[in-house]
């Protein structure tokens, strides 16, 4: 009787380890970090991942070499505020009410990405690169650090505050590299907004065509980021989603800008998702931005809300066809 009480005991043991091996092997192949990057006013075709007569973009795609390209990603609507509103709440502006730049606010009522994540022991920090996304319009929720510090509008021209992506990747990375793990990073850069005027030497690169020179400086910025991950080690461990809040219409459809009319120049958007445990390549998925977070939440083992109306995208990460979205997702 003690024999097999022994050989029993031995064998639930053996079973425990292997348990907890095989978690090991997983917590040591998922990612602990997310980077989010929005890139605001950024028309897909514009990355040479996506289209290369246009801008050069090497560190982009870079990343989109290492990750998944979804080439039918799109926005819910054409204007900063609400597209981001719709990122970090998962939800479409039908929902969370966000529907226009400066004229509404997301209130305490919804749940947010980094207030998510917070609750999960994530540290949280945005540092943004324009007006429209100023802290008093509500989507600093959940966040340890919210830099909008973009100084002062210093000229009669109509245009938003602003500072470079160069500066937002700067306050980014100095916040980076005071935390511990896990952490969520937001980076929103704002320089393919209209008015095109890249620094050198990109505009001289571009003459003539300063929306890709915007491109190309971004890219440039952006790369930094990405060799601090790589020189930190920490690229095997962090999940990275990069998008834009909308395109740019830039004279299609009768249409200078964004933010009039709703068609694909300006709601078709990039999105590039890379981490360990994501398979290159490119899927013809449809995606939206209220797929970002039920997305992030599956990668990094944390439970998806029962408010996020978007979808995760992980099975697209696996080939696989995602779910059909339920009739009442608006």
């Amino acid at each position: 009787m003690k024999t097999v009480r022994k050989q029993r005991i031995g064998v639930i043991l053996a079973a425990l380890f292997c348990l907890m091996w095989g978690r090991g092997l997983a917590a040591k192949s998922a990612p602990h970090n997310f980077l989010l990057i929005t890139i605001d006013t950024l028309r897909v075709d514009r990355l040479s991942c996506y289209d290369d007569r246009f801008a050069d973009t090497p560190n982009i795609d870079a990343l989109a070499a290492q990750g998944l390209i979804f080439t039918r990603a799109f926005a819910h609507t054409p204007t900063t505020l609400p597209s981001h509103a719709s990122i970090l709440t998962g939800a479409t502006p039908l929902y969370h009410g966000i529907h226009e730049n400066s004229q509404f606010i997301l209130t305490e009522k919804y749940l947010t990405l980094a207030e998510h994540m917070s609750s999960a022991g994530y540290s949280t920090g945005a540092f943004v690169g324009a007006f429209p996304l100023d802290s008093r319009f509500g989507l600093n929720q959940g966040f340890d650090v919210y830099d909008d510090n973009y100084g002062s509008h210093g000229t009669q021209t109509f245009a938003y505050v602003e500072r470079r992506a160069e500066i937002v990747v700067e306050r980014a990375l100095e916040w980076l590299r005071q935390q511990y793990e896990p952490w969520f990073l937001w980076i929103h850069v704002y320089d393919p907004h209209q008015r095109y005027d890249p620094p050198e030497p990109f505009k001289s690169r571009y003459p003539g065509r300063p929306y890709e020179g915007e491109v190309a400086y971004t890219d440039h910025c952006l790369g930094k980021v990405f060799d601090y991950l790589d020189e930190a080690g920490m690229s095997s461990r962090t999940l990275i989603a990069l998008t834009s809040d909308h395109g740019e219409a830039l004279g299609d459809h009768g249409e200078k800008t964004h933010g009039y009319f709703a068609y694909n120049a300006t709601l078709h958007v990039p999105l590039i998702l890379a981490s360990p445990d994501i398979k290159p390549g490119r899927t013809a998925e449809y995606a939206c931005h209220s797929d970002i977070f039920p997305t992030a939440c599956a990668i990094l083992g944390l439970d998806t809300p029962g408010e996020v109306q978007g979808v995760s995208l992980v099975p697209a990460a696996r080939g696989q066809q995602l779910p059909i979205r339920a009739k009442g997702h608006r």
